[in-house]
């Protein structure tokens, strides 16, 4: 499932081209990837003659901005891809559902095998309405979080985004120290941390030298600020080499490149394989139903 450095590395690219382009007709094949919406008909009707005036991002969530203060959110599921065509004349891709072109000619696909992702088109709260905002981004002291949520509240619920909000290391210590599980269902829980998965979540216990199904609010003071500091590094250093695209190769980025930072992960889908560190067999256990990888040296 595409993560916060591949939506990002998404988001980088529709910002660099799609920005002030126009819609002229949306097509859409399959209703299931604009479920939300009575019918297909209604989803283009919101789109259709509007233009992309910014390109935002949610924890897992593209947000556009549209110029009449609506918003398209485009959420990848566990395999959407948005891809770019010059033009119509371009093959579509198999399981293109969505065709978004504009008046330049060229177009937006959203490409999914199995329809878990879909977009919508989020109306602006009525004036005066009041968005109920997740507790825990509540804690934010910065940056856009706040403002996406207020404006799109279908996100509202989004836990802490690690770089739309601004959270310190003691807030976030009481969010570990107020909870009672293990550090991974934590960090992939969207309702508390936005953005982080699988992949990321791994990588990040893994850097701070902590065990999976470490309990949180048992951590001291100095892991706390190690795991805060973490956190962004780890998922910085993905989006500076365009995110990971696994073995199955279903993350590409708009121009269909794939990522690199599989070559650089430390231990997700290496089971076996020595630890670059410590030179300790890459260990895989399930864990709250997901396949987690670590190494039992270095995060022991």
């Amino acid at each position: 499932m595409p993560e916060l450095p591949e939506v990002e590395t998404v988001r980088n690219v529709l910002a660099r081209e799609a920005i002030g382009k126009r819609v002229k007709i949306v097509h859409v094949t399959d209703g299931r990837a604009v479920r939300r919406h009575k019918t297909a008909k209604d989803f283009r009707a919101l789109l259709e003659g509007r233009s992309f005036k910014s390109v935002e991002r949610l924890g897992k969530n593209i947000v556009v901005g549209l110029d009449n203060a609506h918003h398209l959110v485009i959420h990848l599921g566990m395999t959407g891809q948005v891809l770019r065509a010059k033009n119509a004349k371009e093959p579509k891709p198999k399981h293109t559902h969505v065709v978004i072109s504009f008046t330049t000619g060229d177009e937006l696909r959203y490409v999914d095998q199995r329809t878990f992702g879909e977009l919508y088109v989020s109306t602006p709260p009525v004036e005066g309405a009041e968005v109920e905002i997740s507790k825990f981004a509540r804690l934010s002291i910065g940056g856009d979080g706040l403002s996406v949520r207020r404006q799109v509240p279908e996100l509202a619920h989004l836990g802490i985004d690690p770089f739309e909000d601004q959270v310190g290391w003691d807030r976030f210590a009481a969010v570990l120290r107020s909870r009672t599980f293990g550090l991974k269902p934590l960090l992939t829980d969207q309702d508390i941390m936005a953005g982080i998965g699988n992949i990321y979540s791994d990588e990040i216990l893994f850097t701070a030298g902590l065990m999976y199904d470490r309990v949180s609010e048992s951590l001291s003071t100095i892991e706390i600020r190690r795991l805060h500091r973490t956190i962004p590094e780890v998922l910085t250093e993905a989006i500076k080499h365009g995110g990971t695209t696994l073995a199955d190769e279903m993350f590409v980025n708009p121009d269909g490149e794939t990522g690199s930072y599989q070559d650089l992960l430390q231990v997700h889908a290496r089971e076996g394989l020595p630890c670059y560190q410590c030179r300790t067999p890459i260990s895989k256990v399930v864990f709250h139903q997901r396949a987690t990888y670590f190494c039992a040296k270095c995060q022991g």
